[in-house]
């Protein structure tokens, strides 16, 4: 295995598993010497009016779901403390504090997400789209549209890639951040739901626009998401496109920290595929310890 980072890793507190130490120590054996932590950072109005939100409370992770920024904001001051805490102790690691954030189209998602991250000032922010976004009347996540009737869940599946194109195209100008990169675009398939067309134009888009983009290996090998040949052809794919590619393990317990990195490094074409943690931060802005 080439890959000397592990970056969208989650932790308990959140929707993960493990402490930050424990998942710093799973870095460590497994000879990865660069970890960042981002914890869900989901801001929406009507969040907690969202079914997943009910599943999240009896799961003891509604920490990942936030009304507001000023709660989200106290959330991850806790959890950054920990993490840089653990500095002093790990001295031979660089250890870093992101977050995955889910990017939404509300009035005043700019304001509250620009607010957030002036506060908390993290090293990174990976980009994400686990919603349908409604606005103040509520959200929809991926698994409802699995669960809605086969007309109405073909609609939903169109009407996410649409969203994730208008993601690709997003104006940042106004704001004091940007994604440095986009996780899991193809996240319905975790659930066993496909639409090929638009998920191949949906990273049309990202590739016009050079978002860079991650290859996820939590679920390599699970047949709802494809069998590993389907794989190797998206993968082959998405590092042919153009935009700078990373791989992550998408890692919410210790015993998935740097899964499968080597298989992908195996079926990835080499083409703008980073596997050196000092080459990808200066090519996509993670600040660096």
């Amino acid at each position: 295995m080439r890959t000397n980072y592990t970056l969208h890793t989650h932790t308990v507190g959140f929707d993960g598993r493990n402490t930050p130490a424990e998942m710093v120590d799973a870095a460590r054996k497994a000879g990865i010497k660069n970890i960042g932590f981002s914890n869900h950072f989901i801001v929406h109005p009507a969040v907690k009016k969202s079914k997943m939100y009910e599943y999240s409370v009896r799961g003891g992770y509604s920490n990942i779901y936030s009304a507001d920024a000023d709660e989200a904001i106290a959330k991850f001051s806790k959890h950054y403390a920990v993490v840089r805490g653990l500095r002093e102790k790990y001295p031979d690691m660089n250890i870093l504090c992101g977050m995955e954030m889910d990017w939404f189209q509300y009035p005043g998602w700019r304001d509250a997400v620009n607010y957030a991250v002036t506060r908390l000032n993290p090293d990174y922010i990976i980009g994400a789209m686990h919603f349908i976004d409604r606005g103040v009347d509520g959200i929809l996540n991926v698994h409802d549209i699995k669960n809605a009737e086969s007309r109405e869940s073909t609609r939903l599946m169109r009407e996410y890639y649409q969203n994730l194109m208008k993601l690709a195209e997003y104006d940042w100008r106004p704001m004091v951040f940007r994604f440095n990169w986009v996780a899991h675009f193809d996240l319905p398939r975790k659930i066993g739901l496909r639409c090929d067309d638009m998920e191949n134009a949906a990273l049309d888009a990202l590739a016009r626009n050079g978002a860079p983009l991650e290859i996820n290996t939590a679920l390599m090998g699970n047949r709802r998401y494809g069998p590993i040949g389907a794989r190797a052809r998206r993968i082959r794919q998405i590092t042919a496109a153009g935009m700078p590619v990373l791989v992550s393990d998408d890692a919410h317990d210790v015993s998935r920290v740097g899964a499968n990195f080597g298989i992908v490094e195996k079926l990835a074409k080499p083409q703008n595929f980073y596997t050196d943690f000092n080459e990808l931060k200066q090519k996509i802005g993670i600040r660096s310890r």
